[in-house]
Parts: structure tokens; C-alpha cells; sequence
């Protein structure tokens, strides 16, 4: 039977905010596809202004569910930022499935994309050293893959991809585990010395909140559980938004932005030729850390990110004492920063980080001054 006769059953999560016209690429590839299941994931708008272009992305997705399938939506009302939207909308995926395909608002897959992900959900289900699946391949042709059609590395993107809910369930927005496998060095056994002084600083400011993102997090728990995912030998989607200035990372160099327009894209022909075993092609990842992360962190920006480090570890111990000073705490959070109900619900850390760092180390400052004044 032809791969177009068969209802496509996995479920497929669009994600997207306000830029209908890469929407409108992105999307028509779901519609040729015609999934049984398609959940929606949207944050709310900033302004009045951003809530016309939001209303707009999310009737066009409504007015364009032409196929017979089961529809989910989860529209937020205010605007999350790109941290907390992604995760949360991901939860809500895993309440109900066990396993997804996730395509944003500026990635165009080939259609083979979607039956890829489908058979590597299916064959690698219960290998828990897979983490996830990957559709880019910002190398391909390269010898490392061999015969096989795929190859297992520890730099899966996440620009068009699918996991699983055992997966999911690793993770973690915040990063807890850092300052201890950060003392072990435990990632230098991943990444090379530039990647690693890269990820360290982009580790240590997430701690305190400066990266607005939710992908690196990703990298993070695939690196701390010792987990791979899996690349395929062709390219097999277009990030359409590389430099947008409408996206949450407007700031891609141009000759990043340029090598990534340039790669070519294929289409997998199934069946998959599977490698005989699996195991990390070191090969590959050497040349993915090569080409990416060419910036070199060379002693005085590691100084610098350490020491504002170190200032926002006293910033992050006194939050941890006014934590426990209940009245003060919640007066702060819900009168002079207005979160709402929900957040204030979360676990005193995680909602503090809500607000901005500089904000933060304000806070502190005001209740040292009030604690020492109460002596």
C-alpha cells in the first residue's frame, strides 16, 4: 500500500505566534499530509498591536483544517515568551500521547520528514539511549554515514523533530542539575573545549534567567542523561526564519544565516537502511561543532561571564532566604510584579525566575537593606 493511502497516525504539534506569512509555508506541508491528530500550540500576544497578528495566524491554522482529524488547541491569553510557552505546551501534548512530531511556524518540511519520524517513533520506541529525531542535516553527504541512512550524534536539532514522552519527561526549563555536573566537568566528555566554554556560559545564564529559549535546555538534558538522537543522511527541512527580526533569536550571523540556506534538502525513501548498532558517530559531531560553534571564548569573556556569575549566585542565596519569609515573598511577586494566579501557583524558584535578572538582583538588594533593618 502507498505511504498516500495510509491515515497518518502519529500526532503533529504546530507551534506558532504571530508571522502568518511563514506560517502559511509551514503549514500547507501538514495540510498535504493530512495527520489523524494535530495539536496546536500558540503564545498570547504582547500588545494590542501583536494580538491583531496572533488573531490572524491562529484563524488562517482554523480556516485551513480542510482534512478529517481530531484538533487540539491550547491558546495562551498573555504572552509566555518562548521559555515557558514551548515547555508548557509540550506538557500539555504528553497529558495525552506518548510520542509527537513538532513543527514551528518557520520550519518547511519535505513530506518524507513526517514518514521518517513515524518509523524511527515505531522502531527505536523502547531504546531508551535515543532521546529523539531529528530532520536537519546541515552536513549531508558527508562519508560518515556509510551505508546506512542514518547516523546517532549528541548535536540532534531541533529545527523539525520528533520524541517521546519518556523522553520529555528528562527535562527540565531550569537547568537544576547544572551547578553539579558543572563542578564534575561531566560535559567535556561531549563537547569539545570551545563548545564547552560556550555552553558554559549559556548554562550559567540560564541559571539566572538571561537566555529567554527552551532549546538549549534540550541540549542540556540530552547531554546530563547521556542520551543521542538521530540524524538523518539527507536534509529534510528549510528553517525558513534564520535571522527574522520577529523571531525571540534575530541575531544569526550572515554567515551562518547563508551556510544554513545554502544546504540542500533530500527526501528519505523508506525502508530506513538501519547502522548495525547504535552508538554516537563521533565523526560527525566533531564536524557539527566545528562549523557551529567557530566563536572563540578565549579567557577575558570567561572571566567576565564568571563574575557576573558569581554576583548572581549571592542574587539567587538571597532569594532563597526570602523564599522563606512568606509574607514578604508573595507580596513581592503578586503586588509589585503582578503575577497572576497560575504563576504564583508554581514553586517559589521557578516563579521568581519569571521576572527579569536585573529586576531579580534589585529584589535582593531591597530585602538585605529590609532584613537588616528589622536587626
Amino acid at each position: 500500500m502507498e505511504k498516500e493511502e495510509i491515515r497518518f497516525d502519529v500526532p503533529v504539534v504546530m507551534i506558532v505566534y504571530k508571522r502568518y506569512d511563514l506560517t502559511e509555508r509551514s503549514f500547507e506541508q501538514i495540510r498535504k499530509l493530512k495527520p489523524e491528530k494535530l495539536y496546536i500550540i500558540s503564545d498570547g500576544p504582547k500588545n494590542e498591536e501583536d494580538a491583531v497578528a496572533v488573531n490572524k495566524v491562529r484563524d488562517y491554522i482554523d480556516s485551513n483544517i480542510d482534512w478529517d482529524c481530531e484538533v487540539h488547541r491550547n491558546y495562551a491569553e498573555k504572552n509566555m515568551g518562548l521559555r515557558y510557552r514551548m515547555p508548557s505546551g509540550m506538557a500539555w501534548v504528553f497529558e495525552n500521547e506518548d510520542r509527537a512530531i513538532f513543527i514551528e511556524d518557520d520550519i518547511e518540511a519535505v513530506q518524507s520528514f513526517f514518514w521518517f519520524c513515524r518509523d524511527m517513533l515505531e522502531h527505536y520506541k523502547d531504546d531508551e539511549r535515543i532521546a529523539m529525531i531529528s530532520g536537519t542535516n546541515l552536513h549531508p553527504g558527508v562519508k560518515c554515514f556509510g551505508d546506512g541512512d542514518i547516523c546517532f550524534s549528541a548535536f540532534a536539532s531541533i529545527w523539525g523533530w520528533a520524541t517521546w514522552k519518556r523522553a520529555w519527561q528528562l527535562y527540565d526549563v531550569n537547568i537544576r542539575r547544572w551547578p553539579e555536573l558543572k563542578k564534575k566537568k561531566y560535559f567535556k566528555k561531549v563537547l569539545d573545549k570551545n563548545t564547552y566554554n560556550f555552553f558554559s556560559i549559556v548554562f550559567d545564564d540560564l541559571q539566572y534567567h538571561w537566555y529567554r529559549t527552551w532549546g538549549y535546555q534540550w541540549s542540556f538534558m540530552m547531554w546530563a542523561n547521556d542520551k543521542l538522537g538521530i540524524i538523518p543522511k539527507y536534509d529534510l527541512i528549510h528553517n525558513t526564519g534564520m535571522g527574522d527580526e520577529r523571531g525571540e533569536h534575530p541575531g544569526d550571523s550572515a554567515d551562518k544565516i547563508s551556510y544554513v540556506a545554502e544546504v540542500e534538502r533530500g527526501e528519505m525513501e523508506l525502508p530506513i537502511k538501519y547502522p548495525d548498532k547504535v552508538e554516537r558517530n563521533k565523526e560527525y559531531d566533531d564536524l557539527f561543532q566545528k562549523s557551529f560553534f567557530t566563536e572563540k571564548i578565549g579567557i577575558f569573556k570567561r572571566m567576565k561571564y564568571r563574575l557576573r556569575s558569581a554576583i548572581y549566585e549571592r542574587v539567587y542565596d538571597t532569594i532563597k532566604e526570602m523564599e522563606k519569609d512568606d509574607e514578604y515573598f508573595n507580596n513581592v511577586l503578586e503586588e509589585k510584579y503582578k503575577l497572576n494566579e497560575e504563576e504564583l501557583k508554581m514553586n517559589p524558584t521557578d516563579r521568581y525566575r519569571l521576572i527579569n535578572p536585573g529586576e531579580m538582583r534589585k529584589s535582593a538588594r531591597e530585602y538585605r537593606k529590609y532584613k537588616k533593618a528589622a536587626k
